[in-house]
Parts: C-alpha cells; structure tokens; sequence
C-alpha cells in the first residue's frame, strides 16, 4: 500500500515538474500558439492572481496577460529587487517563496530627514552578505537589520504593481527564500491590461485612509507608502482581536464588517462601548497614550477585513508629519465619549440589577411545585412518603409558598399593563384569602386545626383556586 502511494505521488511531482518545465519553455520562447495558450491557462488558472483576473476582466484582456507573460528565476537569499529602485515590472509567483522588508520606522525617519541615504543602506547589506549563515532568518537578521519583515508571499501571489501604479521608486525589498520562479509583465503590458483596474483600486484605498481623522493631511505619496507597511487580516466571526491588559502592538482600520468594542464591569458583567463599521479606526488611543489595552475588540460579522499597523510605524508616521499633538487631542475626546458611555451604562445596568425581580418568573406552575418538592423534600407525615412528586393536577400534602410569590415592595403598586391585574399580582391576593381562611403553623406551609376538614380537603381547595386564577 505504502509502495503504491509512493509512486503516486511520484508520479504526479514527476508530473507538476514537466509541466513547470514546459512552461518555463513557452514563456521564455514567447508568441504562443492557440494551443499553448490553452495549456496555460488549464495548468495554471487555478492560481489565485488569475483566479482574480478571470472574474474581474473581460475575456480578451484575460487572455492579453498570458500572451504577454515572461520568465524570470531568482535564487534564494538573493533579492527580486531594492528599496529605492525604480519599478518596471509586475511579478507573478509561479513557484517558490519571497517575503516582504519595509525599512524601520526610525530608519524611515532617518531617510525622510536626509540623515541617511539609501546607498549607504545598500552598503550595509552588502557588507554583512559576506558573512557565513546558518539559515535564512539569521541572513534577514542580521543582513538586512535596518529591515522589518511585514509578510510572505506564495505561489499565485502578486507584488511590485505600486510601483507602476505611482510612477515612483520601490517601497520595499523582495528577498527570495527559495529559488524561486516567476511570470512577468512588463510595464507596457501592465498599463495596457491591468492599469485601469489596479489604479481605480488604489485611488479607493487613498480616498478611504484620507478620510480617517488621524490620517488626514497626508500627501499621497507618502500614505501610499503607508498603506503598503500595512498587514491584512480577516478575523472569524466572534473572535477576540485584543483583550484587556494586553499589550498595545497596532493600530487596526475597518475596510469592511464590524468590531465591537467591550468593558469588563466585574468578573461577570461585560458593557458594549460601541460597534464600529467600514472606515473606523480602533486601538489607537492606547498606543498614543504608551498604555496597555483597556478595552477588549471582537469581530462581529462573517466577512471583516482589518488592516493593521504597528505602533511603531503609526507614531512615526504622526511625528513626521507634525500631527502627534492633533490626534492626541482627538484621542481624548473619543476616550471622554467612552468613559462617559461606560458611566452611563453601568448606572443602567446597576438599575436594572436592582429593580428586577430576585428571581424569574413562574411560567409552568406544576414544574414549580416539582421542583420546589424535590429540593425541600417536604412532607407531612410518613404516610405521604412514597407519594408521587406533588404538582396541581395529584397535590395530597400541604405546600411552602414559594418566596418569590411575595412581591418586592417596589412591586407592590398597580402596573400598567394591558390587564387590570398580572398573574404575579393574581397569585398573590389569592394566596392573602387562603391566609384568612386557613390557620398558619410552620413558615409559610397552613391547615386548619380548629376546621373539620382533612389536610387532603385543605389542599385540594388550594389548587383549585390556583387553577381559577391560571385560567382568568
């Protein structure tokens, strides 16, 4: 059995390994057949950038970007291209690995106030590329220390589009840790089939972070380069983003779904600050004041899409723009407005706790009295023993009124509800005139004495007048 699996998937890695060759073939040797179109496009249509594609584009552009593919191999530990560089090609991951390096905030600001350049960076690198290594994290490390590595990137996944986009310089660096594979598009080809769509996607993506008050007043280019330092996650619904005490790490933007914000009251009561949707920002309040979290963040829909960003880039970003003292301000008044909610709710909730009933409301009356003579075990006498559980329809034996029968003093007064009377009220008036009628001897359980009437005949009257009431 372990012999024939083996050769199975043998066979198909011998398979996949003749079919990237081949396609290493057609994209290097270019003008492709009808028929090498189609191979193509069956082998690799399942990838997720042309996943994407094909539902975004219409059929002819579809089929513009595998006739206008090219191939590129880069080996691992070796860089698909710089910081710095000018962009003029697409990447499409055919095989392999590639993670993603955004310079350190401090070294941002140190580029941005001319104290460093990036040729004395590239310097650095190359300098620590001669030392030995033992494995990639340690190359990353200690190679590229004024570095941050910000994702990983996979087969089917896609980079170096902001670059055409912008017409600018690259904003990050692309480290192979493999050797890795690549389909290309270079930058005619890129403005001819996916310029129109990448850049209506990112001029969405501008107008949403301009319109986030702690972002306003950025130039573009530079909340371009900000939204590129940004990681995306998808929280499941119900999930717990951050909990209290934790320690504050990122600032976190709603692109879509809802999160909503709690405070924990006690051990047991949680209050609801707020739900936020699309556009809002959360968990900055505590960065700018250098505090652990206070609040706990939970996703509140299937489909939420967060981007977040690091303390330390969030901060820097604010300082190199002059706007630490703005957003502070309106840091406080957002915390004065929870503060004050979190006031207001707790006074309700306390209402609440001390103005409703010590316990529910009867609903079933025989499961009641069931439980209350299971509990209590009560009994008249030993001949009583082996009776069933007492409820309205086989009562024999006298019963303890329940204590939630006698009504709060708050209670007391005439609702006003549909019916003159409720049946808690009911209840009660008829359990006063079984008081007049009957003579009290043990807590709240009663028969008379002075009467001729068995305890049985007491009983049975009882309920009766119970089932009178249940039925008015």
């Amino acid at each position: 059995m372990l012999k024939s699996i083996r050769r199975k998937l043998q066979a198909i890695t011998e398979y996949e390994n003749e079919n990237y060759e081949i396609t290493i073939e057609l994209l290097l040797r270019g003008e492709l057949t009808k028929t090498e179109l189609e191979f193509l496009m069956k082998n690799f249509g399942n990838l997720k950038f042309f996943e994407e594609q094909k539902a975004k584009l219409p059929l002819y552009l579809y089929t513009q970007i595998y006739k206008n593919l090219n191939y590129e191999n880069v080996q691992a530990y070796e860089s698909v291209f710089n910081y710095g560089d000018m962009g003029s090609t697409y990447y499409i991951i055919l095989k392999g690995e590639v993670v993603v390096l955004l310079p350190k905030p401090q070294v941002q600001e140190d580029l941005f106030n001319h104290r460093l350049t990036v040729d004395q960076i590239r310097q650095r690198i190359e300098n620590e590329k001669r030392k030995q290594f033992s494995d990639f994290n340690e190359f990353l490390t200690i190679a590229y220390s004024d570095f941050i590595k910000v994702r990983t990137l996979k087969a089917g996944d896609t980079f170096g589009e902001l670059a055409l986009i912008t017409k600018s310089k690259r904003t990050a660096t692309i480290i192979c840790s493999v050797d890795s594979h690549f389909m290309t598009l270079q930058k005619n080809a890129f403005d001819r089939i996916l310029y129109e769509h990448h850049n209506s996607i990112h001029k969405q993506q501008l107008a949403f972070f301009d319109n986030i008050p702690y972002l306003h007043g950025i130039p573009d280019q530079h909340l371009t380069q900000l939204m590129h330092q940004m990681i995306e996650i998808q929280p499941k619904l119900n999930s717990t983003i951050y909990k209290e005490n934790e320690e504050s790490h990122s600032v976190y933007f709603i692109m879509t779904g809802e999160v909503e914000l709690s405070y924990k009251i006690n051990n047991r009561q949680r209050i609801v600050i707020s739900l936020m949707t699309k556009g809002a920002i959360f968990g900055e309040n505590e960065i700018l004041k250098g505090i652990k979290r206070t609040q706990k963040a939970t996703c509140k829909s299937n489909e939420t899409i967060l981007m977040t960003l690091s303390s330390q880039q969030f901060l820097s970003t604010l300082e190199n723009h002059n706007l630490t003292n703005d957003c502070s301000k309106k840091s406080e008044l957002k915390a004065e407005r929870h503060s004050k909610q979190i006031l207001l709710r707790r006074k309700a909730t306390e209402s609440l706790l001390t103005c409703r009933p010590p316990t529910k409301t009867i609903l079933n009356l025989d499961s009641e009295i069931t439980r209350f003579h299971l509990t209590r075990q009560i009994s008249l006498s030993n001949k009583h023993i082996h009776h069933p559980p007492i409820t309205s329809t086989n009562c024999l034996i006298p019963i303890e009124i329940p204590h939630y029968i006698k009504l709060m003093p708050q209670y007391q007064q005439q609702t006003h509800s549909i019916t003159k009377y409720s049946y808690s009220n009911r209840l009660r008036n008829l359990l006063k005139t079984e008081r007049s009628e009957l003579t009290q001897l043990k807590g709240s359980s009663y028969y008379s004495t002075t009467s001729q009437q068995s305890p049985k005949h007491c009983i049975n009257i009882h309920v009766e007048r119970l089932r009178k009431s249940r039925q008015r």
